[in-house]
């Protein structure tokens, strides 16, 4: 799902709404207004990764580039959209909202600005996994009575990690297409 300010279709080619002497542009770190540290460095390697696989602009470190993408992250987090009879959550949504501007470099001009940017993918936990591998199994005996209250937080958070990184991409996807395509 993606909620972009704009409207319409075209069939342009990248840089469409470039300035005519843009080669290249730099990406920043985003702003992180969430509490997912990290977040923002993760989205800069996708949103680098999926510039360079498109093409249309050389992606260059700070402080270089013709253009600078800039932008913030307003929200990361997941919340249950399906649960089984006794409310515990079998499959988790992972959104994000974000903002994103183009800027030229040497004028400072915004030559684009998507204001919100969302994207969403959902993801199953397993309810009642034990997973051998968490801190709580390892740190201490365990025996018949306390595989009942083992936590399955960790196949979930492996699980989370997968849908962050699906998310991302996704996310670069669809601000690389704002940027340079008009969408």
């Amino acid at each position: 799902m993606l909620f972009v300010a704009g409207c319409g279709y075209g069939l342009g080619s990248p840089g469409l709404n470039l300035p005519a002497g843009a080669r290249s542009v730099s990406i920043t770190l985003f702003e992180n207004h969430t509490r997912d540290r990290g977040v923002e460095v993760a989205l800069q390697r996708a949103l680098e990764a999926e510039f360079r696989r498109r093409g249309g602009l050389a992606v260059v470190p700070e402080p270089g580039g013709d253009l600078k993408l800039t932008g913030s992250i307003h929200r990361l987090g997941d919340v249950p959209v399906a649960s089984r009879g006794t409310d515990e959550a079998v499959t988790l949504q992972e959104r994000i909202s974000v903002s994103a501007r183009l800027v030229e470099r040497a004028t400072g001009e915004v030559i684009v600005r998507a204001p919100r940017v969302v994207e969403v993918t959902e993801f199953g936990v397993e309810p009642g996994a034990i997973i051998t591998t968490s801190p709580r199994f390892q740190s201490e005996p365990v025996d018949a009575r306390d595989i009942a209250n083992l936590s399955n937080v960790p196949l979930g958070e492996g699980r989370r990690g997968t849908a962050q990184s699906e998310v991302l991409q996704k996310l670069a996807a669809d601000i690389y297409s704002a940027m340079m395509e008009g969408f």
